[in-house]
């Protein structure tokens, strides 16, 4: 945890007013004066890890939720994720829900799916797809 407090602190010594959502497995996390802000603005709750450091957080798949919440909020924050390069916080949440998509085609038994699952698993996806454009 050190070194995602390190970067953290990094990152807010270049911009204060910006929040950080830190991509950590399957979870954003967000840290101390950041958690508070979030915790006050979405009702997150936050969790003390020791004296000097505390998050909240959410799970990476709504990350499209959550990154409205901030914009209706009017929140600046940036995402930060080692995997992906991207500065762009909307290009990132559509990469993010492309990928969803991409794994879930990968995830079909195409040897026992039904016509009509096959049908609704493809709608499904064209109104994801809808829905990032």
């Amino acid at each position: 945890m050190s070194k995602l407090l390190k970067r953290y602190n990094e990152l807010k010594s270049k911009d204060k007013n910006k929040i950080y959502l830190f991509k950590v497995g399957i979870f954003y996390n967000i840290f101390n004066s950041d958690a508070d802000i979030l915790s006050k603005a979405l009702g997150l709750k936050i969790t003390q890890l020791s004296d000097t450091l505390y998050k909240v957080g959410f799970p990476i798949s709504k990350i499209d939720k959550y990154a409205q919440l901030l914009k209706d909020n009017s929140i600046e924050f940036q995402i930060v994720d080692d995997n992906v390069k991207t500065q762009n916080n909307d290009e990132y949440v559509k990469l993010v829900a492309t990928n969803e998509i991409v794994k879930k085609i990968l995830d079909i038994d195409l040897n026992n799916t039904t016509c009509i699952e096959a049908f609704n698993i493809l709608h499904n996806i064209q109104q994801k797809i809808k829905n990032i454009q």
